[in-house]
């Protein structure tokens, strides 16, 4: 699902962020990338999302090359990402509102739209809170919903940035079991993290960012 050779990547005043990183990701797999703040882990996953334009090095996602596509079709592989940003902050709508959004303005029909928000919502455990202000929500259910946004169209690919963050341990736990859920359901899933752990993601694969460089 993803290949990267040589990615370099700085910023604006030139201090490198990503140097010679290399990194494969199988289709199916579950990566966490860990790593202290300011390492490079969102930049990395801005590369991979096609958020942040590529500077030097190859980056594949699904068998296409980032840096030759066009326009059109960087913007349909992009659709076919699932994002869950860091601090997640939804729209001030509903909790079916904010799903079902995302779904009319991919180009679903309104019915199409809630059909798929509801099934993505039962799976993150949302149901019971469908008409609740989203913007009321508390930190958990906020990861939850931005969890349901990010796979309510099946993306290929699912890239995930500080998901544990500001959570107390039990949340965490929570999060932990969620992402397992929908890591079962064959979904590609990228998680950065500054870590520590939480104990039932230990087992999927760990790549460690440290100055700019992975090391698994």
């Amino acid at each position: 699902m993803i290949q990267l050779s040589e990615l370099h990547f700085s910023s604006d005043d030139g201090i490198k962020v990503l140097e010679d990183v290399h990194l494969h990701v199988d289709r199916g797999e579950m990566v966490l990338v860990v790593g202290p703040a300011a390492s490079g882990k969102s930049i990395l996953l801005g590369l991979l999302g096609t958020q942040v334009p590529p500077q030097l090095g190859q980056i594949l996602v699904h068998g296409r090359n980032v840096a030759r596509l066009s326009r059109a079709k960087l913007s349909d592989l992009r659709r076919q990402i699932g994002f869950l940003p860091q601090n997640f902050v939804p729209l001030p709508k509903t909790v079916l509102e904010n799903v079902a959004f995302k779904l009319r303005a991919l180009g679903d029909f309104r019915e199409q739209a809630e059909e798929k928000a509801l099934a993505a919502l039962e799976l993150v455990d949302l149901t019971s809170r469908l008409t609740v202000p989203a913007t009321e929500l508390e930190p958990l259910d906020r990861v939850r919903l931005g969890l349901a946004v990010a796979i309510c169209n099946e993306p290929l690919l699912l890239l995930l940035d500080e998901p544990f963050d500001a959570l107390a341990t039990g949340d965490q736990q929570a999060v932990c079991r969620l992402l397992e859920q929908i890591h079962l359901l064959g979904h590609t899933m990228v998680v950065a993290t500054r870590g520590p752990l939480p104990g039932e993601v230990r087992e999927s694969r760990i790549v460690r960012l440290s100055d700019g460089k992975v090391m698994e």
